[in-house]
This record gives structure tokens, sequence and C-alpha cells, in this order.
């Protein structure tokens, strides 16, 4: 293994230098959803990573820019990764009182830094980009660097499929390494090799053609109970979801996989502590619940609207009422059709009058469960982290990321996160502590010097 200790100690000497950077981009707003800061955040990024030695350029796509980079190493055998996060943040909400600071000043409290995108993901990519520079500072290069900052993942990244279509020469690469989120519950670094599918939808009943005095209910359809009884045809108490063949394209958890869930563990008090309960659905516990976590698709309401909620009393029979679904998919299922199956559910069940409309999906993807390249990732956060981390064969989360991106590239993938436990994605007060992000750095040029010294990652 190299000896990184000057790299190490550039981090160390150059410290509030690098902060300096991170915060600056955080405080540049890139709300992907209003388009918000968006352009500006982009050529900002494209200007930090050139400074760090990176060649950047803002790739125009038919939404959000994807900012894509590359730097080569000296090496003219050196093995190629890819890396992927984005710069695009959920909405800062000002507003909220529970912000202890305004969500796009990056303020430091301690070691603490305040700020929407602290975590997710400003404080990753520049992790990445603070690498690059602390290499080109000291030892050099031991590989060469692409890379892909999404603008759109915090909606769904709609242009990312044309994106990589257009450029897969651009992108070619022996693996592609992701930074987004942070350490599990526990305090515990995470390296995963997968993401959940993803669709959302909106359902949409109606009762008579306007709002009623609710003495009227003895003759007119009330349009929340209709939606009530639709919802109720779809999952049971027990959590089983009903639509006809929902489940049949579920891949099973291989032996394999279960050996990955028991190396990694499940420790129920610090989930419980993270999560803000006392028991899980269906009391599961340990392993299980971390194999029920990462293996079963779902069907969640995100939000119901319908009728009065204020204060006091107000006696309305509502015309309307509104439903936003979302499902997350496991490996083998398709978006397309657990909707299509649920437009049929709805009129096999009466409800053919129950407007559905899909707001959008995601393809679940995941890597081999032996992937190399994912025991170089893990072996660099036992090193530089000094925890052992979890190795999840896939993640509950969704998105067109890391490992979305090696499916269609052929490649491996792992992905990992920097930030600290309980960092406060998508609420107000989402924080950044110090030594993590600079450890996240440590561990970027680590991860490189572990490929470059295997010659690659098989």
């Amino acid at each position: 293994m190299s000896d990184l200790s000057t790299v190490f100690q550039y981090v160390d000497d150059h410290s509030d230098e690098l902060i300096a950077d991170y915060q600056r981009l955080v405080r540049q707003p890139s709300v992907s959803s209003s388009g918000e800061g968006v352009p500006e955040c982009a050529e900002l990024l494209v200007e930090l990573m050139g400074v760090a030695g990176i060649e950047a350029r803002a790739v125009p796509t038919s939404g959000n820019p994807v900012v894509f980079g590359e730097v080569k190493s000296g090496n003219p055998d050196a093995p190629t990764l890819l890396h992927y996060s984005h710069y695009d943040v959920q909405p800062g909400d000002a507003d909220d009182p529970l912000w202890d600071a305004p969500p796009f000043e990056a303020q430091r409290f301690g070691d603490r830094i305040v700020g929407r995108g602290t975590t997710d993901a400003k404080g990753n990519v520049m992790a990445f980009v603070q690498a690059v520079k602390a290499l080109n500072a000291t030892t050099g290069l031991p590989i060469n660097l692409k890379f892909i900052l999404d603008g759109e993942e915090e909606s769904g990244s709609p242009s990312l499929p044309e994106f990589v279509e257009q450029h897969r020469e651009m992108l070619t690469a022996d693996a592609i390494l992701g930074f987004d989120g942070g350490f599990r519950a526990g305090d515990k670094p995470h390296v995963s090799l997968g993401n959940s599918g993803l669709l959302t939808c909106q359902l949409r009943a109606m009762g008579g053609a306007k709002d009623l005095h609710s003495a009227r209910a003895r003759l007119v359809p009330n349009a929340a109970w209709k939606l009530v009884w639709a919802l109720n045809s779809m999952k049971g108490p027990d959590g089983q979801v009903n639509i006809a063949g929902f489940y049949d394209d579920v891949r099973q958890v291989t032996e394999r996989e279960r050996e990955l869930l028991e190396e990694a563990g499940f420790f129920d008090p610090d989930w419980h502590e993270d999560l803000g309960v006392d028991r899980f659905l269906n009391d599961v516990t340990g392993v299980d619940a971390l194999e029920q976590l990462l293996f079963t698709p779902t069907c969640n309401i995100n939000g119901f609207a319908s009728g009065f909620v204020g204060d006091g009393a107000k006696t309305l029979l509502p015309s309307t009422a509104t439903v936003n679904l979302d499902f997350r998919l496991v490996m083998d299922q398709d978006p397309v059709d657990i909707f299509n199956k649920l437009r049929k559910h709805l009129d096999d069940s009466g409800f053919e009058d129950i407007e559905l409309l899909e707001r959008g999906f995601i393809e679940p993807s995941r890597t081999d469960a032996d992937a190399p390249f994912a025991r170089v990732v893990a072996e660099a956060a036992r090193e530089v982290l000094d925890r052992e981390p979890s190795l999840w064969p896939t993640g509950d989360a969704s998105g067109r990321t890391t490992h979305w991106i090696a499916t269609r590239l052929g490649i491996q993938s792992a992905g990992t996160g920097i930030g600290p436990p309980d960092w406060r994605g998508h609420a107000a007060n989402e924080f950044m502590l110090v030594p993590y992000f600079l450890n996240g750095i440590r561990y970027a040029a680590r991860i490189w010097d572990m490929v470059g010294e295997r010659g690659g990652v098989d």
C-alpha cells in the first residue's frame, strides 16, 4: 500500500482552504425542482474543479446541465475510475423555524456546518474535488479519473438516460464510484451495491361537481371516502400489497446476499433511535429487519388532501380527494408494469372513475454481490475511517445514480457516503461535521491509490 502521509498532511495543513471552497459551493443555491441557481452552481463547480486540476465543463441536457470532469494520471497504463454524485439540492425552506441558520449560508458552529446540501451531496462532491487537489499538490494521481455530477438527482434525474446514451464513449471506465449521503445508524460507514426502483403516482377521486353542505352526504358520494376505500383495497394492515401480480417478478434473496446481510449486521437500538420508533413493522428484528428494508417492495402514502382540516368545525362534503403514492421496487420489478397493474386493480375493484397519473419512475439497479471493486472501497473505509463498514448488497433508496449508470455501461460499481450519522437529509438543519468532510477527502484518495496499486478493479 502506498504511503499517502504527505497527502493526508496536505489535508491537515490546508483544511481551512478546503473547507472554504466547500462552503462556497453550499452557499450557491441549486434547487432542481425550481431551477433556482442551478446554472450558476454548475459554472461555480466547473471553476472549483478547474482550480483543483480537473478539466471540467457543464454539458447541456434537455434539463439541467451535467458537470463532466476528467483528469489523467501520468501513467499511460493506469486504470480509469468514473465517479458519480450530484450538485442539485432539495428546497431550502428558509421560512422553516427549525433551521439554526439560513439554509444557503453554510454557517459553521464549531465543527458543525449547517446548510442545504452540506451532506447531500455538495460535501460528497467536494471530497472528490479536494482529493484531486491534494494529490496534485503532493504525490500525483495514481489513476485516471472521470466525474459525472448530476444537476437533477433530487428530481429523479430525468435527463440522465439521454446523457449517458449520448456520451457512452466519453464515460468509458473500469468501474464507477458514487459518493452521496452519509454514515448509517450506529456511526458506521456503508458500501452499497445497488438501489431500489421507484414509481411515484397520484390518485384523484371525484364526488359531486363542487363542495357541498355535509347534509348532502345522504345523496352525493364523498370523494374522500371513495379514495380511502380504494387505498384500503390496495394494501392491508399486514403490509402486503394486494395489487394482482405485484410480487410476481420480485427477485429472491440469494444465499450470498443473505451472507452479506449477516456480515453487515443490524443493531436494532441504533436504528430505533435514528428512526424515532420503538419497533419495526411486522416486529422484525436484527438481520431480518435489514432484509425487509432492502428487499421488500412497498406501497407508501406520501400525502392525502381533501376537504377541510383547519381549526373549528366546517361541515363540508368534499368534491375531490387526492393522494400521492410512491412504490419502492426491487430487482426485476418494472415500474411501468407496476403502474399498469395498479390501473387494472382500480378498474377491477370498481374504482375505474379514479384518475391515475404517473409522476415519475426509476428502474432498480444492482451490481454483483462479489464485485471486487466493492471490496476495495470497504477496505479503504476500514483503514481511513477507522470503522468496520457495512456492505449492503443493495440500497433502500432509489435513483438513477451510480449503480444505474453502471448497469448501462456494463461496469462494476460501489456507492458510499461521507456525511455524519443523522445528517438531517431533506430536512431543516442538514449538516456536515468537519472531521467527516476532511476524512472524506482522505477516503477518496485512498480508494484511488488502492485501485492504482492493483492495476484495476478485478
